[in-house]
């Protein structure tokens, strides 16, 4: 076993692999938590201090639509994906403030937000990028689960006219799966999982 210096730990085979093969490489979310890089707001009305605001409070229609225009765009998780829009009716792209506060409404509602961070800002005049994780727990089945996030924004005046929210889905829907698995192969070498 190999651990680097950015707390990288390289090693452990999975069972039945050769040394030959792929290792699974191990990253903590600790060992990549650098210092942050925080961009300050260049001002109130900027897209970073407008999406910093609507993400203070996401769920109130009246608070979060004064800060969007009439042609606002939410896209969440993806463009189009109806298999994903099936699992998280939020999912895909979608017009009009509504979307992104009900987006907010129903994911406090399909988990327990136990922890949103937000550990890196960035902003030019036309938009605004943040990064960070979350900790969510499902109502249903109890399963935690962390993920990193990224919101992208575009705006000016004071208002957003577009915003994209990414996060790992395939580890958000894992905490609504109660029995099964799904066969897995991807690798060019014919090589196969379940998970």
């Amino acid at each position: 076993m190999l651990v680097t210096d950015e707390g990288l730990t390289i090693g452990h085979p999975v069972s039945g692999i050769t040394a030959e093969d792929d290792f699974i490489v191990s990253i903590s979310a600790h060992a990549l938590a650098q210092q942050s890089s925080t961009a300050e707001p260049a001002s109130m009305a900027s897209p970073l201090a407008v999406l910093k605001s609507i993400l203070s409070n996401p769920t109130d229609i009246d608070f979060v639509k004064q800060f969007t225009t009439d042609k606002f765009t939410y896209v969440s998780l993806n463009f189009q994906n109806a298999e994903l829009k099936k699992i998280m009716p939020w999912a895909g792209t979608n017009d009009g403030t509504e979307a992104l506060v009900k987006t907010f409404i129903d994911v406090s509602r399909y988990w327990k937000v136990d922890n949103f961070e937000i550990h890196d800002t960035f902003e030019n005049k036309d938009g605004a990028a943040i990064f960070g994780s979350f900790t969510y727990t499902s109502s249903l089945l109890g399963k935690t689960v962390t993920s990193p996030f990224a919101v992208l924004a575009r705006g000016e005046h004071g208002k957003l006219s577009y915003v994209q929210f990414m996060e790992d889905t395939f580890a958000t829907v894992r905490s609504f799966r109660e029995s099964g698995e799904y066969l897995i192969k991807a690798r060019p070498d014919g090589w196969e999982t379940r998970v």
